[in-house]
Parts: structure tokens; C-alpha cells; sequence
């Protein structure tokens, strides 16, 4: 018994021994690797300067298997391809590790790639891809506005700094008109350019609420941008005219204000419509003095509004009680008022947006081309052209309206001189 065992123990060292033997030391047979030095994207997990981390092993053996050990500092090698080549190619192996094979793998500290190479006659070859990971810098988008409102022909200026130090390939513009964001423009950038000054006039599309910037660098990073488009709490009409009284051989075609619908009514459709009116344009014979009235306050003017032999007689007590501010520069509320009317920010008509400013409290606003006459109910065209309008409604509130005066004109016949303006009227 004790003898059988001895020889088993024989026979199986013997067999160990003569395996070892077959499986030669790593690098005893001649391999050639032809390969490159790679660098991963960590930010676009890509491999470049090829797509993948490939390369050409020659080995006179003939190539069976090649394990590929993903090296990293401080981490043990991990296996995470194995290449079998085709019988053509045992001896000349064209091979690629795919990315999607270590996508998912940490790979911050990465030194490289292991080949370990088992050949037909079971020898072996080792050898090494070195790979480096980087993150690149992310593109910018600076100084785009947080917020922009159509002009008066429904554009807004888009301006913004757009920088990358990986070279920028495209911008684009999109807005939300659709309810989701849409492509309105897009530019291609095939300088490398590495900074690139963005000035866009975008043309306003019904119902868009927002705007997004998007620069793309040539690695395919992005930086976005959003820019609001506030819904304003008015209605806007523009390039109004309005008329004096006129006379009776020349009506006036329009002397009367419906700032709910921006309605202008002459003295032959006024009747039956005077309780929607806010204001009432007029220009005395004696004294040619473009003024606006408050409704309630036409009383002694009413008789001067005629349609042939039929004279305008309203119950002036009963009309609004609208009243007039004129805006005169030189106030910081004012002067905020006038900065925002210019630069087109005006989104609120509320009273808050007033806020600062003595309410309203004359029923007329007359026109003064003289500037030193300027006064809280003498308006001109150069300097005080804005004026606050407050208009009482039946439940006690009010709507405010702000006039922009730009062009008056006293006619040879005071009561066919005419205004021209525009109004924004609260909602």
C-alpha cells in the first residue's frame, strides 16, 4: 500500500514538472509589437489619437490568446479583453481593444495596458500599451444677458463671450416656442477658433419663454447658456396719431383713447362708447395748446367736438377720472423709469415699478416744446416725453399706462393738430 501511494506521488511530479517545462519564460520567443502612445478623454471617454488603443504584434510562434490587463497605479491589473486572432492572422496580428471595454473602469491613474501573449507552442511574451488619462478644461460661455425682450420690431441682440482652450467647432441658438427647445441658428467654427465673440440678432417667435446658448469645443464638450424672455405684463402699440378736436366741416377722425384694445375713435363713432374711454386729445383756438384730457374733465371742451351739425355731449361726471404725470429727468426713480424705457427692460406696469414718484394728480397734460417749461403736467419732446397715465377702473383699481410723445404738430387750424405717440398699457 505504502509503496502504490510513493508512485502515484512520482507519476504526478513527474507530470508537473515536464508541464513546466513546455511553458517557457515570458519573452523567450522573438514578438514584435508595433503600437502607439494613447491618451483617454475623461470627460468625452476617448481614446485619441485613434478611436481605439490598437496596434500590429509579430510573432514567428504564432500567436493562440493575448490577455489585456488594464494597469493603474495603487489598483490590481484587471483583465478587461481577450483578442483571438484568426488563423491568418496567428502570426500578424492587427488588434484593437475597444473602448467600450474599460468605459466604465476608474480610470484616473492609468499607466497602461498589458498584453500577456500565449503562442501556440504555449510560450509566452509580454508587453505594453501606455495609455494617460486627462480631463480636458471645459468650454465657457461668459457675459451672455440673464434676461432680453424683443425691440419694437421684435428683435433681441444675443451677445456673450465663448471660449475653449480645446478650440471651439460650433454655436448654436434654440428657443422654446414649440414648448421644448428648438434650432433657430447654428454656426460652424472651423478656424479653432479658441474664443469667439458671439453678437446674434435673434427675431422673436410667438410664445418662446426662453433662449439657450450652446458653444461646442472640438472635443464635443459643451456650454450652455439660458436667457429669459419675461412675458410683459402690458401691451405695447406703437406709432399711434391722434387728433385735436376738428371742427365741423372736418370732424375729428380721431381724438378719443381706448387703451384696452388701443382704439383711437373720432367725434362721428365716439357715441355710445365714451364710458371705455381713457383720454381725450384737444387744442384750443384761441390758445394752440396740444393737450390730453382726463374724460371727467370735459365738460366745458365737449361742444368742441362735433360730426356736422351733431355735437358731443357726454356726462362728463360720470367718465374716468383719468390722471396724468408728466416724468421730468433728474430723479433716480426717474431716471430709472426713462434708462428702463430706453434700454427696452420694462416688463412690470405696476405701481411698483413707479415706485418713488408722486401718484398722478393732474386731469391734463399739455404740450411745451419750450424745455425750461417742462412741469408735472407739461410734457415736450426732448426731455419730459413720458408720461404716466393712471386710469381708474368700476371695482377701484387702476391701469397704468406710460406715453412715449414723439412728434407734435399745431396745425394752421389749432383743432386739427395732430400727436404721434406710443403707449404701453398694463394688461
Amino acid at each position: 500500500m505504502m509503496k502504490h501511494t510513493f508512485l502515484t506521488i512520482a507519476l504526478l511530479t513527474g507530470m508537473l514538472l515536464q508541464g513546466c517545462k513546455k511553458d517557457k519564460t515570458t519573452g523567450s520567443s522573438p514578438d514584435a509589437l508595433s503600437t502607439k502612445e494613447f491618451s483617454y478623454n475623461m470627460a468625452t471617454k476617448q481614446v485619441s489619437p485613434d478611436t481605439e488603443i490598437n496596434g500590429v504584434l509579430n510573432s514567428p510562434v504564432g500567436i493562440k490568446l493575448i490577455y489585456y490587463y488594464l494597469v493603474r497605479n495603487n489598483i490590481p491589473d484587471s483583465l478587461i479583453y481577450i483578442g483571438t486572432p484568426s488563423g491568418e492572422s496567428k502570426n500578424t496580428y492587427k488588434f484593437n481593444v475597444p473602448t467600450l471595454s474599460f468605459e466604465n473602469a476608474k480610470m484616473t491613474a492609468v499607466s497602461g495596458i498589458k498584453m500577456m501573449v500565449k503562442h501556440l507552442d504555449n510560450t509566452s511574451y509580454e508587453g505594453f500599451i501606455k495609455v494617460t488619462a486627462f480631463t480636458p478644461p471645459l468650454p465657457k460661455l461668459e457675459n451672455t444677458p440673464l434676461s432680453l425682450l424683443p425691440d419694437n420690431n421684435g428683435k433681441m441682440s444675443i451677445t456673450g463671450k465663448a471660449s475653449s482652450e480645446n478650440g471651439l467647432k460650433l454655436i448654436e441658438i434654440y428657443d422654446d416656442y414649440e414648448g421644448t427647445f428648438a434650432l433657430v441658428s447654428k454656426f460652424d467654427l472651423t478656424q479653432n477658433e479658441k474664443v469667439y465673440a458671439l453678437n446674434y440678432d435673434y427675431t422673436y417667435r410667438k410664445n418662446a419663454g426662453k433662449l439657450k446658448v450652446v458653444a461646442t469645443d472640438n472635443f464635443g464638450l459643451k456650454a450652455e447658456a439660458i436667457i429669459t424672455i419675461p412675458l410683459k405684463s402690458y401691451t405695447l402699440y406703437q406709432d399711434l396719431s391722434m387728433m385735436a378736436n376738428g371742427t365741423a366741416s372736418a370732424p375729428s377722425s380721431g381724438s378719443f383713447f381706448i387703451g384696452e384694445s388701443g382704439t383711437i375713435l373720432g367725434s362721428c363713432n365716439i357715441s355710445g362708447q365714451e364710458q371705455k374711454l381713457d383720454f381725450v386729445t384737444y387744442c384750443s383756438s384761441t390758445t394752440p395748446i396740444f393737450t390730453l384730457y382726463s374724460p371727467g374733465n370735459t365738460t366745458t371742451i365737449a361742444k368742441n367736438y362735433k360730426c356736422g351739425t351733431l355735437i358731443w355731449e357726454p356726462n362728463a361726471a360720470a367718465l374716468k377720472a383719468t390722471r396724468f404725470r408728466v416724468l421730468i429727468p433728474g430723479t433716480t426713480a426717474t431716471d430709472k423709469i426713462y434708462a428702463a424705457y430706453t434700454g427696452n427692460t420694462i416688463t412690470e406696469l405696476n405701481d411698483k415699478f413707479f415706485e418713488g414718484i408722486l401718484l398722478p394728480g393732474s386731469s391734463t397734460a399739455k404740450f411745451d416744446a419750450i424745455v425750461a417749461n417742462q412741469a408735472a403736467n407739461i410734457f415736450n419732446l426732448t426731455t419730459a416725453y413720458l408720461i404716466w397715465i393712471r386710469v381708474p377702473k368700476a371695482d377701484g383699481s387702476f391701469v397704468n399706462q406710460l406715453l412715449r410723445a414723439k412728434e407734435v404738430t399745431i396745425g394752421s387750424t389749432p383743432a386739427l393738430s395732430t400727436i404721434k405717440f406710443d403707449i404701453l398699457v398694463s394688461k
